[in-house]
């Protein structure tokens, strides 16, 4: 289930930098056991900080990479910071369980690959073929032209049942009864589509409810059964369970507006009613894992990534796969998904020029504090993580001079001074944008933002394996904006410094 999208949005002035070909791992062997010891503890000293600073009961992060060495294999593990409720302060452990939302889509569209290899599915059959009988089929928006593929890019033009104010109703009424799958399909039914099929994007759990319908038919067994069987055993994701009651094991205690989702041992609203739309608890660690296995290419055929990777809408919907959102990251190529349900938000992303995932857990619904951690959670410890474990590191006193240019630079945009700043570009980006272009450009991108109230550096390290560019990143907050991340690329040439790229979130 999914309320709200966290996709970072960035404004971005140049992404040559971003257009990586080739995957390099991170640069930690298995036995580098100091490397990995320093690694967990600055990632438990800035989850902590994190937390505080958001005000979050508990969080957990979760990373996991392929080593370079003479036999690779991954190299996982977690942080967790904070109690799995306020009530018990009982501290929360790597171990304790969060529901993911909407990242189980992810299980979803990897399960229905896995039936397409095995020609017991065409994605781009109508899905009329196994749902026509049924009574409620002629009422569903766009019902005979929709194709599976559209379900999993939703690109159907059905509304989304979760958005409907009947289905909310419902689910305060009755969430401590279970549901049916069609009574989920009913909240949309009669309705016009909101666009013809495959015309357009509109995200909705109701095309999860689909699939998950279909796939059944398919295989003859309950979904979870099926991913249970073929994806949480094989992969050892021995800490992912399904979401499919009131009361599940070891699920810490989420938070709406400060009330607990959890009371008595039971949930008040149930999970169960989110199925395929999302419909699992897991940990940050397992969560982590499962994106590196599926998105290093363990899980799928290279045919099958393609397809997963391949938009087929524009706009928005020009980021979004087969239960994968693609994104443009501080380090490049990223897969994954994002998740909410009452209580909790959740965010998983695979790095590809590293061979890298993370994921992030939080028992919070959507606030100010909260929002501004999740949005940049993932891209500020994969950072982390990259500058712990990479070879090549940045002496503290190249990082000051890296990070007094950076600000020098960001002080001549917003003084008004484009023309000096044009002076510093990269010659990449001067030749994508003359003086006259980058001077509108830029004056654009920074209207509305209001006055600097605070600027300090998260991270300063290499964005590439070669030491050609290093990337400055900044917590910053405006007076008028909710953008709180500034990063500067620097392309490096000896001891001279131009600026490659430039981005706010």
């Amino acid at each position: 289930m999914k309320y709200a999208r966290f996709l970072t949005i960035l404004l971005v002035i140049s992404v040559s930098c971003y257009g990586f070909s080739l995957q390099e791992p991170l640069r930690l062997k298995s036995q580098d056991e100091a490397k990995l010891k320093s690694l967990m503890q600055i990632l438990q000293r800035r989850l902590d900080q994190s937390r505080l600073r958001a005000n979050l009961a508990g969080a957990q992060v979760g990373f996991s990479f392929v080593t370079d060495g003479d036999n690779p294999k991954y190299v996982s593990g977690s942080v967790a910071s904070g109690v799995i409720d306020l009530q018990s302060n009982v501290p929360l452990k790597t171990t304790d369980r969060f529901l993911t939302g909407s990242i189980g889509k992810t299980f979803v569209s990897a399960l229905a690959l896995l039936l397409v290899q095995e020609g017991r599915l065409n994605l781009d059959d109508k899905i009329e073929k196994w749902l026509g009988s049924e009574a409620w089929f002629s009422k569903l928006p766009n019902a005979k032209t929709i194709t599976f593929r559209m379900l999993l890019n939703h690109s159907s033009g059905v509304e989304n049942h979760v958005e409907t104010e009947s289905f909310q109703k419902q689910l305060l009424k009755s969430s401590s009864r279970n549901i049916n799958h069609d009574e989920l399909v009913a909240f949309i039914l009669n309705k016009k589509p909101l666009f013809a099929a495959g015309s357009g994007y509109n995200y909705a759990d109701t095309n999860y409810i689909l699939a998950g319908m279909i796939i059944e038919k398919i295989t003859s067994k309950p979904l979870y059964d099926s991913i249970n069987e073929r994806l949480l055993k094989p992969y050892k994701l021995d800490n992912t369970i399904p979401a499919d009651s009131v009361t599940l094991p070891n699920v810490v205690t989420g938070y709406v507006e400060g009330k607990p989702v959890i009371v008595a041992g039971k949930f008040t609203l149930n999970p169960q009613w989110e199925w395929a739309g999302g419909g699992f608890a897991s940990t940050a660690e397992d969560i982590a894992r499962w994106g590196a296995q599926l998105y290093n290419g363990d899980v799928l055929t290279a045919a099958s990534m393609e397809q997963m990777f391949s938009s087929t809408s524009t706009g928005e919907g020009a980021g979004y796969g087969l239960g994968t959102m693609i994104t443009r990251s501080k380090w490049g190529r990223s897969y994954g998904h994002d998740g909410e349900f009452p209580g909790y938000l959740s965010d998983m992303r695979y790095y590809t020029k590293y061979k890298l995932a993370v994921s992030v857990l939080v028992n919070s619904d959507e606030n100010p504090a909260v929002n501004a951690f999740v949005v940049t959670a993932s891209d500020d410890f994969a950072g982390l993580i990259i500058n712990a474990t990479a070879n090549r590191q940045l002496s503290q006193a190249d990082q000051n001079r890296m990070q007094k240019f950076a600000e020098t630079w960001l002080d001549l945009i917003y003084s008004g001074r484009f023309d000096e700043s044009w002076e510093q570009l990269a010659e990449s980006l001067k030749t994508r944008y003359a003086k006259e272009r980058w001077r509108e450009v830029i004056k654009s991108t920074l209207e509305g933002a209001g006055k600097l109230q605070s600027r300090k550096p998260k991270i300063i390290a290499y964005a590439d394996v070669e030491g050609k560019t290093v990337l400055v990143d900044f917590e910053t907050t405006f007076s008028k904006t909710t953008i709180k991340s500034e990063t500067v690329t620097l392309e490096v040439n000896r001891d001279d410094l131009k600026v490659k790229a430039f981005s706010r979130h």
